[in-house]
């Protein structure tokens, strides 16, 4: 079966949404139709069509009269995401694991055994923060967990959440924080083993965890760094 090739309006999503997450367009920074249509050679239709796409995924904000700016981004936004993201990640772990069969099981053993793989490979040289293969097989991994829950309106909502918590994780590496040492891996095989011994409160009480960890480290090196995050540093205090 032929894949159908991704239209205009699809390309320049996700290459905006690249550079959104990236931090290439930083936050509050207006986004030009006439940009749009320029570097991705497309049609003013197209460009809007992308553009609206990103405002649904929170990523772009559309005020009448002045067009598309890249969607701000703070620290009590962040803490209330996780907290959203949490309870829904949770709630759709919960279904997974009640009604995964042996194909769910399958896919959620070769998403660790590829997640493994790329933690494994070390970062490339100079580069701040896991590589783009590790994200890749993160996401795929905890998507795989959730594969089974037969709720899609669930599975949107979190897919939703998941996009715009991605913000964050490249935030601070672009602001160079400080992390606290943990042991992602032995987490991740955790969760992985849990919900296959179908075990659900263990496996959704570590998933919750293992979500509020990173939101408790992020936060706590944000407002160590004080002045180094002057973007974010007036949500601090929020």
């Amino acid at each position: 079966m032929q894949l159908k090739a991704p239209t205009q309006s699809e390309l320049a999503y996700h290459g905006l949404r690249r550079d959104i997450l990236e931090c290439r367009l930083l936050p509050g920074s207006k986004v030009k139709m006439s940009y749009v249509c320029e570097t991705y050679d497309i049609s003013l239709g197209a460009a809007r069509e992308a553009l609206s796409r990103l405002t649904a995924d929170g990523m772009t904000v559309m005020e009448a009269q002045k067009g598309f700016t890249v969607a701000a981004v703070s620290w009590t936004e962040y803490a209330q995401l996780t907290e959203t993201r949490a309870e829904i990640e949770v709630s759709c772990l919960r279904k997974s694991i009640q009604h995964g069969d042996v194909e769910w099981e399958s896919r959620v053993v070769a998403a660790l055994h590829r997640l493994t793989r790329a933690q494994d490979g070390g970062h490339p040289q100079n580069q701040l923060g896991p590589s783009p293969a590790w994200i890749e097989a993160h996401t795929e991994f905890h998507r795989a967990l959730v594969s089974a829950c037969p709720n899609r309106f669930q599975l949107d909502l979190r897919e939703a959440l998941y996009i715009r918590s991605e913000r964050y994780r490249y935030w601070s590496q672009a602001l160079s924080l400080q992390l606290g040492e943990r042991d992602v891996n032995d987490e991740h095989g955790m969760i992985a083993e849990l919900a296959q011994s179908r075990d659900i409160e263990a496996a959704t009480a570590a998933m919750e965890e293992h979500f509020t960890r990173t939101a408790r480290d992020m936060l706590a090196a944000a407002a160590s760094a004080g002045d180094g995050v002057p973007v974010l540093a007036g949500a601090l205090s929020a």
